[in-house]
């Protein structure tokens, strides 16, 4: 076809179409999109009026000038797939007025077949649905409220709901507040996010005044205030600069009722630039208003009744009911942790001789101080019974004995005219990858309760499951090793170390022993282990530094020959800050000189820190206490380290001594013996059980040793007959 012909096509459908423009009440656009970057070629006026773009501004520009911040680029990618296709479809998309007014535009795609050749041209049909939008948003926001009220979500995002939604309709800068009226006459924000937080915090308990600001003008008016500049209205006196720091220029604000017609709070809106509403807008912003209403009321109502649901009105704690729904939720975060039901014995004496209503004071006494209890956020303390505390906590096992500690620390509790000092019973069960059942573990909770009250005294007792028999038996022996120091429990024996060639003592060491009432004797390799793990070997070896001293100190006393005394030290309390200052302290209470103390760390003391290691040896070696390296040949560093320690002996592990038949071992041992006797240090054999070692580290240099060959650990009171 001759390129005039094409061109006249072109002049007569263009023609046709500003015909069809001005009759048409539609807005729309003519896309050519066989141009570069498929711009637009033509405009009705409909189009201008509702875009409010000059047919200048537009022609010859793609539609994107209307995108902004709220234009959803998914869908900007569909309607360009559409056009590209040559396919009709319709969508809605938020673009933006040339004021910057976020307006929902409905845009209908239709290509327009020509001749060949003639071109390709989309037309695009717009229509303002904004009204639309705003109707359907206010519904969905009534219908959100409800549902979200009936999750238990707070007032404080209910209400965030509603500022974000009307943000939406609003140039980008706009924000929005909601302020309650507190029963003193002072705003509390009951929303606002979006603001700044220096403006939340000065208007946060402000006086409601009617010259105080928008919102104090409209709470006090009853009616919607506008001002359309805050920089020079007189109801912003005081707060000018406070406002002009934040850009703000604009406010509107309506009142809040509540169902007696009494205002409320205030919902207000506050822009960057000169704002008046038109009619449409503040219709918008006052219908928000009644559903901010609803919404607090409807809350209101349904934390009522969620009260009476789930809180023991006797005690204002949580319920039954309410334990049980929070543990199901909590469960679904797969973490381990416990349930623990507790109980005191004290509650049936208070009841039979005050009265149930003495017995919920006793209940609500204990579960407001588990809740001050230093346990991790994650717990829930709530009445489970008459008599019963349920506790729900979500912490790594191996920090359980240490939370009933703190939970069994509780202080005396005042009922009527009586101070009590209660006697705690609890029931654990653990929370495991093994067992997550909600109902499960409060059965196990109960169940592990009734076997705590068939004992005497304070008494704490785990369900026992045979998928965790392992890590059963730590938690025991942990629990029952806390209450076995409060009781001192731990005994202390004492095995010699002997000049080899002749038998004779030369010192001894001391060595933990447990026999416990509940678990019967438990090996110091099960129980010290346990200790380090849980965070208790420091006051385990503490008191076995008390045992030593006080058993010294009766040999003293009665003039007896005294002997040294090792205590084996672990790292963690080798670098604890009070550990020399302990040490004094006892030594110095109990008036026995730190000569006759002597500390055994193990050789793994040079791999945690040498230079503060070094320190610590030679602040023990001023005030007189001697040390030694125990375990000596089982690390990896020994040689490179050991001479920068101030130590004077040094222990042969026992299982060199045991293999010493062995060419490589005996060369290791006669190493260690030469070594220590080229230091200057004392070497002692521990583990000697037969003539054969002891001939063999005689030869070899050795003159002392430990061992069931001369002596078995022993009582203090079988040390004395030696």
């Amino acid at each position: 076809m001759p390129i005039q012909q094409i061109n006249k096509e072109k002049r007569i459908i263009m023609d046709w179409l500003r015909r069809l423009g001005v009759e048409f009440q539609t807005g729309f656009v003519v896309l050519n999109h066989d141009a570069p970057d498929t711009p637009i070629i033509y405009a009705n006026r409909a189009f201008c009026e509702m875009s409010g773009f000059s047919e200048e501004e537009i022609i010859g520009n793609n539609g994107r000038f209307m995108h902004g911040a709220k234009t959803d680029k998914e869908v900007v990618r569909n309607i360009r797939e559409c056009i590209d296709s040559e396919t009709a479809c319709t969508y809605e998309l938020i673009n933006y007025r040339k004021d910057g007014v976020p307006f929902w535009n409905e845009i209908t795609v239709q290509p327009i077949n020509v001749r060949k050749n003639t071109g390709a041209y989309t037309l695009m049909l717009q229509r303002d649905i904004t009204d639309r939008k705003q109707t359907e948003s206010l519904i969905k926001l009534q219908q959100e409220t409800y549902n979200d009220i009936e999750k238990g979500y707070m007032l404080s995002v209910l209400l965030q709901k509603a500022c974000t939604m009307v943000e939406s309709f609003f140039p980008d800068d706009a924000k929005c507040t909601v302020m309650l009226v507190d029963e003193n006459g002072r705003f509390r924000i009951g929303a606002g996010s979006s603001m700044p937080k220096k403006f939340n915090e000065t208007v946060d308990g402000a006086l409601v005044e009617e010259t105080g600001g928008t919102c104090g003008a409209a709470y006090h008016r009853r009616a919607p205030v506008i001002v359309e500049n805050m920089l020079t209205d007189p109801l912003w006196n005081g707060y000018q600069e406070l406002v002009k720091s934040m850009n703000f220029v604009s406010s509107w604000s309506v009142p809040i009722f509540d169902t007696d017609g009494n205002p409320s709070g205030t919902f207000g809106i506050y822009f960057e630039k000169p704002m008046l509403p038109t009619g449409k807008q503040m219709a918008f912003i006052e219908q928000i208003a009644p559903i901010v209403s609803l919404t607090m009321k409807y809350f209101h109502q349904q934390t009522e009744i969620l009260e009476l649901a789930y809180v023991d009105k006797e005690t204002e704690l949580p319920n039954r009911n309410y334990f049980m729904n929070e543990v199901k939720e909590m469960l679904s975060e797969h973490k381990e942790g416990f349930i623990a039901f507790i109980s005191a014995d004290e509650y049936v004496k208070v009841v039979d001789q005050y009265g149930h209503r003495a017995g919920d004071s006793l209940v609500r006494e204990m579960g407001k101080r588990f809740l001050r209890s230093k346990l991790p956020a994650d717990h829930l303390v709530a009445r489970f019974s008459d008599s019963t505390i349920a506790l729900f906590c979500l912490t790594p096992l191996v920090k359980v004995p240490d939370y009933l500690e703190v939970l069994s620390q509780i202080d005396p509790i005042n009922i009527e005219d009586m101070e009590l000092f209660l006697t705690m019973k609890m029931g654990i069960a653990l929370i495991t990858p093994n067992q997550q059942d909600p109902n499960e573990l409060i059965r196990h909770a109960d169940s592990a309760l009734s076997k705590a009250k068939l004992r005497a005294g304070e008494s704490t007792c785990y369900y026992e499951n045979e998928h965790d028999e392992s890590m059963m038996k730590d938690l025991r022996i942990a629990n029952e090793l806390t209450a076995a120091l409060r009781r001192e429990e731990i005994d202390v024996h004492l095995q010699p170390k002997v000049e080899l060639s002749t038998g004779k003592i030369m010192s001894f060491e001391a060595l933990a022993r447990w026999n416990s009432p509940e678990l019967g004797t438990i090996a110091p390799d099960v129980f010290i282990p346990v200790a380090e793990k849980n965070g208790k070997i420091r006051m385990l070896e503490q008191s076995l530094l008390k045992r030593v001293l006080s058993w010294l100190k009766t040999r003293q006393d009665k003039g007896l020959e005294l002997s040294q005394v090792a205590i084996n030290v672990s790292t963690d309390h080798f670098f604890h800050h009070s550990f020399i200052p302990y040490l004094v302290d006892q030594t110095a209470e109990y008036g026995i000189e730190p000569k006759w103390i002597q500390l055994e760390i193990t050789e793994r003391i040079g791999f945690v820190d040498i230079e503060t290691a070094y320190k610590v040896f030679k602040q023990l070696l001023n005030y007189g206490f001697a040390s030694s390296i125990d375990d000596f040949g089982t690390g990896y560093s020994s040689l490179s380290y050991l001479q920068k320690l101030p130590v004077t002996e040094i222990k042969i592990d026992r299982s060199f001594i045991n293999n010493m038949h062995e060419q490589q071992t005996l060369a290791i041992v006669r190493t260690i013996i030469q070594l220590a006797e080229n230091l200057g240090m004392r070497v002692v054999a521990e583990g000697v059980e037969t003539e054969e070692q002891k001939r063999m580290l005689l030869a070899l240099g050795c003159r002392i040793g430990q061992g069931y060959f001369y002596y078995r650990p022993m009582s203090l009171d079988e040390a004395n007959l030696l």
